[in-house]
């Protein structure tokens, strides 16, 4: 006679908890559909394999609108906290920086091959130097230098031989256009290896400089760079965020690695991140189909 009064409760209780747990499973299995005699067996495939497109384009459309617009990116991209972080990684770059006897080649080796290194040198300098001496080639610079050589040999006549110097005087004019015109060529012919070995060598004294030597004891130098670069972070966030939200196309990029994902995958990730709640939703059928059950033992 007692177990008469268990069996409505406890046959409710298993059927909540199927119930719930066959309808769990159905939102992903059959990950395919199923035929039979040709004709498609209904709830095959299960829901979300059914719907993943419709779901895809839902899930980015609502991660694009409310989770990461413009206002919601811009504002934890430029809060207090991101912009402690980056002013104290910029402050552990230039402590670590600071003690780091790396020349500027090594220290450059570590992001870029060592070949593509040299080569960057190589034409830097070499359009550098192309670039100034075309501008000494086109200049009046030889002209100068003539008026500023001859000058200075007539202060010095003039100062010191009397006579002498103010009949040199008479001469400067030819000696400085004789000059002038002798220079133009020099200049003309040899500026570009003149030019090219001094920033050749400037490139190569600066590639095997200690990367210490450009941090340590300048701390007024790094806090205005530590000021610049957080106040370019600033304007890139504010000024071209939308751009960039708009190039990277963040829904359409969510939208298709949902597509891409298998329905096991996709079954899998759901299921570890939900699994606690989902296996509440099952025992809570239990305890509905237990109450049901003994509410109609209560009635009869």
């Amino acid at each position: 006679m007692f177990y008469t009064y268990l069996i409505p409760p406890v046959l409710g209780a298993v059927i909540g908890y199927l119930t719930n747990d066959l309808a769990i499973r159905m939102l992903f299995r059959p990950h395919h559909p199923h035929y039979l005699w040709g004709f498609k067996l209904p709830f095959t495939p299960g829901l979300i394999p059914k719907e993943k497109g419709r779901l895809a384009f839902s899930i980015a459309e609502a991660i694009n609108e409310n989770l990461l617009d413009k206002e919601t990116v811009e504002k934890n991209l430029l809060s207090e906290d991101m912009l402690a972080k980056i002013a104290q990684g910029v402050d552990s770059f230039f402590d670590k920086q600071s003690e780091n006897q790396e020349t500027v080649w090594l220290f450059a080796s570590r992001f870029i091959p060592a070949e593509s290194i040299g080569q960057i040198a190589t034409s830097t300098a070499d359009k550098f130097s192309n670039k100034v001496a075309q501008k000494i080639a086109d200049s009046d610079l030889g002209r100068t230098i003539s008026h500023k050589v001859v000058e200075y040999v007539m202060q010095k006549l003039s100062s010191n031989m009397g006579l002498l110097g103010a009949f040199g005087s008479a001469l400067a004019e030819p000696a400085e256009n004789l000059l002038a015109k002798h220079l133009d060529v020099i200049l003309r012919e040899n500026s570009g290896e003149i030019v090219h070995d001094m920033v050749g060598d400037q490139v190569a004294n600066f590639l095997e400089t200690p990367m210490c030597n450009f941090f340590k004891g300048k701390e007024e130098t790094r806090a205005q760079v530590k000021e610049m670069l957080l106040s370019a972070y600033k304007s890139i966030i504010t000024d071209h965020l939308p751009k960039v939200l708009e190039a990277i196309d963040l829904r359409k990029i969510v939208e298709d690695r949902i597509k891409e994902m298998d329905v096991e995958e996709m079954e899998r990730l759901i299921l570890q991140v939900m699994k606690k709640e989902l296996r509440a939703i099952i025992w809570l059928g239990a305890l509905l189909g237990g109450v049901i059950g003994l509410f109609n033992l209560l009635l009869l």
